[in-house]
């Protein structure tokens, strides 16, 4: 494990209650949001990837963090472009509120010549109309290989709109500027908009470094480490651990654990468990030590086990395009030391079985145990 990870590790024992509850509320793992809330955290959060191996045209969702279904109801404010998808953090498909395209384009809009593929591209559209790649062909007689990367790069320019309206396949491709003709692109500076995105960042993760930033939104580091300066030198963050928080937070977070927040639960009370995807908001916030920490050399990661609100192990099996394969659950406990050391079966049983349930039940609440039954608890069977 590199230094900073480790930094980040000691960061989590020396305020352990504080951090995890403030991190948890802001989240709304602890009281799901309202459509309301639920439209802050969203832009909070963006861009927001759908989830880990979902199929194709899903609409996204904030798992565990909505009062309601909110993968219905992100349906049909993708429908009604309220939120619209896009090409972000080195072409990555997510989705952001419209309102803020401006913002997101001065983080994320290329700047590079177009190439003839993509210039032929871009004038059929505009003087033809929106179509689809299928109707592209016709036109053009290229083949699917030539349209599909460069309509991607044209939509990472801001020149192009792909409307996933449903989950169709087809999907009709527009001129960007005739379907958001309002929309300025040069409204922001990319430096107030990665003021603007880190702002966010920190509230959500209450303790942040540039490896998380740059884990999430997939920015130069360079660029990432000039606005940390700049927000500390205008007094929005504090240097605090190795990394950063929010100065207001500072107070808070310099108390007594345990005179702010309930302790951690005894092994004999209800513990909090959720299995994030891989592409979960939190987990790609700390996916640059979360993939080389939680591994295994037969299975594939399908998820990461939040136990009272810090990542505590991972849910182990195989991605198939039908049913998940779960193969085991493998726990890891914090130590004294600088970082997580796996649990072992001889050494931890307390724990382990303290845990069972909870963790059983948050497989099942995501995976129908008929269709993807859990083979393993800890290598043994259940």
């Amino acid at each position: 494990m590199r230094d900073q990870d480790k930094m980040t590790w000691r960061y989590v024992q020396l305020n352990k209650n504080i951090y995890l509850k403030l991190r948890l509320e802001r989240q709304h793992f602890t009281k799901p949001a309202g459509k309301k809330e639920y439209g802050v955290l969203f832009k909070q959060m963006s861009p927001v990837l759908c989830v880990y191996w979902s199929c194709p045209g899903s609409p996204p969702e904030l798992l565990y963090r909505a009062a309601f279904d909110d993968r219905k109801y992100c349906y049909k404010m993708r429908g009604s472009r309220t939120i619209m998808k896009g090409r972000f953090q080195n072409g990555n498909i997510a989705y952001i509120y419209a309102d803020e395209l401006e913002l997101f384009a001065a983080v994320y809009r290329k700047d590079k010549p177009l190439t003839d593929t993509e210039l032929e591209l871009y004038e059929l559209l505009n003087r033809e109309g929106p179509m689809t790649i299928h109707v592209m062909k016709e036109f053009t007689g290229m083949l699917t290989k030539e349209i599909t990367p460069a309509l991607h790069r044209l939509q990472e320019k801001f020149l192009v709109f792909e409307d996933q309206a449903d989950s169709e396949w087809d999907r009709a491709w527009y001129p960007f500027e005739s379907e958001f003709p309002d929309v300025n692109l040069e409204r922001y500076t990319k430096e107030e908009a990665e003021e603007e995105l880190v702002r966010r960042f920190v509230w959500l993760n209450v303790w942040i470094d540039a490896a998380m930033v740059r884990s999430f939104y997939r920015l130069p580091l360079k660029e990432i480490k000039g606005v940390l300066e700049r927000l500390v030198s205008n007094g929005t963050l504090a240097p605090y651990e190795g990394g950063y928080v929010r100065r207001e937070d500072l107070q808070l977070l310099e108390g007594d654990p345990s005179d702010t927040v309930e302790n951690a639960p005894k092994e004999t009370e209800k513990h909090s468990v959720f299995i994030l995807h891989k592409n979960d908001f939190l987990v790609k916030s700390n996916e640059h030590w979360l993939k080389d920490t939680f591994r295994h050399p037969k299975y594939d990661v399908l998820g990461y086990l939040l136990i009272d609100g810090a990542f505590r192990g991972c849910l182990l099996g195989h991605f198939r395009n039908g049913p998940f394969e779960l193969e085991d659950v493998a726990l890891w406990a914090e130590t004294e030391g600088e970082e997580p050391v796996c649990l072992k079966n001889e050494s931890a049983d307390g724990l382990k079985e303290a845990l069972k349930e909870d963790i059983l039940n948050a497989v099942e609440l995501l995976y129908d145990p008929e269709i993807s039954p859990l083979k393993r608890y800890m290598g043994e069977m259940v």
